[in-house]
C-alpha cells in the first residue's frame, strides 16, 4: 500500500500556471486511486525574470529562502512547476535536503527516448536565451522573434488572468507555420503558462506534444505509487 507522502511544490513565476499544474497533479492522483497526499504549494511572490535577466540574481535570493523553508517542513519529494526558474535550478539544488527532480532533465529524458527527430521549443525569452532544452540528442528549432513575442504576451496574459484577450486563432497560426517551416515533429511547452492556454490551439499536423506540466505530475504519480 502507498504511505502517505508530503509533496511540495514551488509555484512559477505566475499563480495561475501553479493552480493550473495542482489541479492536473490531482486528478492523476484520484484517477489512479493513490492515496491523497500531504500535498505543500507554495506560489512564490518572485520578480519576473521571464524576460529580464537583470532580475534573475533576485529571484535566486527568493528561491533560496523558499528551499530553506522546505527544509524545515521536511517533504519526500519537491518539484519547481516553472521552466523559467530553472536557470538558477543547479544553485538552489545545492540547498536542498529533500528529493529535488528538475524538470528540464525529466522533460529531456522523455525527448531522448521518443522517435522525435526535430523538435520545436515554445517557451520564455530567458528559457531560450539560456538553451534549457539543448542537453538532448534532437534537433532543437527555437520560434522566430514574432512567434517569441506572441508567446511572452500570452504567458503574461495567463499570469495577469486576463484569458478573454488570448487570440487562439493568431496563436494557432503562428504555431502551424513554426512546424511546417521547421517540418517538426514534437514540440515542447516549456513554459508552465503555455499549456493553459495551449488546450485551445488547432494544429493541422498530428504531433508529439511534450508538455512539461504533464511530464511533471507523471513524475509525481510514480513517485507516489513506489
Amino acid at each position: 500500500m502507498t504511505q502517505n507522502k508530503k509533496i511540495g511544490i514551488i509555484g512559477g513565476l505566475g499563480a495561475n500556471a501553479s493552480s493550473f499544474f495542482l489541479q492536473i497533479l490531482i486528478n492523476k492522483i484520484n484517477q489512479d486511486g493513490i492515496k491523497m497526499p500531504e500535498i505543500i504549494l507554495d506560489s512564490v511572490s518572485i520578480d519576473d525574470f521571464i524576460s529580464d535577466e537583470s532580475k534573475i540574481l533576485q529571484g535566486q535570493k527568493q528561491l533560496f529562502k523558499t528551499i530553506d523553508q522546505f527544509n524545515l517542513l521536511k517533504p519526500n519529494i519537491v518539484v519547481m512547476c516553472c521552466n523559467t526558474a530553472h536557470i538558477i535550478y543547479p544553485k538552489i539544488n545545492k540547498l536542498s535536503n529533500f528529493n529535488f527532480p528538475s524538470l528540464i532533465n525529466l522533460v529531456n529524458e522523455k525527448i531522448d527516448k521518443s522517435n522525435c527527430q526535430n523538435i520545436g521549443i515554445l517557451a520564455t525569452p530567458n528559457t531560450l536565451k539560456f538553451k534549457l532544452y539543448q542537453n538532448n540528442s534532437k534537433k532543437i528549432f527555437n520560434p522566430d522573434l514574432d512567434l517569441q513575442n506572441i508567446l511572452e504576451k500570452n504567458i503574461r496574459l495567463i499570469i495577469n488572468s486576463d484569458f478573454e484577450k488570448i487570440n487562439y486563432d493568431l496563436i494557432s497560426k503562428k504555431i502551424n507555420k513554426f512546424i511546417k517551416s521547421n517540418n517538426l515533429n514534437g514540440i515542447v511547452l516549456g513554459c508552465t503558462e503555455i499549456p493553459v492556454f495551449f488546450q485551445k490551439i488547432k494544429l493541422d499536423k498530428n504531433i508529439t506534444i511534450f508538455n512539461s506540466s504533464e511530464i511533471l505530475a507523471n513524475h509525481l504519480i510514480n513517485y507516489l505509487q513506489c
